[in-house]
């Protein structure tokens, strides 16, 4: 089965940066899964698996202008510690939401202090040129379901 719009496509892959660093490795997790041509998954990587097939292989190199963008210091902000009252556990790399004058937008804590939290707004790839060595491991057809809720739905359950 073709790789196109509407079809579920399951990835091995393992991310890394310009420096060979690893950023994630599916083979550790299990398959990554997306429903192509929903803009859910990185557009360049999308372009590259059209109509290819289960058992295609290939290297992709990502620049952040094609895959998380560039890092934004604007997306760094200072909050006070007081914002954070009532919460347990609050410890760098907590990652929460936070109503912001853009809306609500996923932020990381990346530094903690006797008055202020540090929080990062940037994906933790921005500006990194990533490198993708992946492989299909299954191409099928998307449900009705997924496709109304817009993602993928493993046996037995619905993120």
């Amino acid at each position: 089965m073709k790789i196109e719009e509407g079809k579920v496509v399951f990835l091995n892959f393992v991310l890394t940066d310009e420096k060979g660093e690893i950023l994630e490795d599916t083979r550790e997790v299990g398959d990554f899964s997306y429903i192509h041509g929903l803009g859910d998954f990185i557009p360049k990587v999308e372009e590259v698996l059209e109509g290819k097939t289960k058992g295609f292989e290939s290297k992709i190199v990502v620049e952040p202008a094609e895959g998380y963008g560039d890092y934004s210091e604007e997306l760094i902000y200072e909050m006070p510690k007081s914002d954070f009252e009532g919460f347990d556990d609050i410890y760098v790399g907590l990652d929460f939401q936070a109503e912001t004058e853009e809306g609500v937008i996923p932020l990381s804590i990346v530094e903690i202090t006797d008055e202020t939290i540090i929080a990062d707004g940037n994906h933790p790839f921005a500006g990194k040129t990533i490198t993708f060595e992946l492989k299909v491991s299954d191409v099928r057809e998307a449900t009705e379901e997924e496709l109304e809720h817009g993602h993928v739905h493993t046996e037995g359950h619905c993120h």
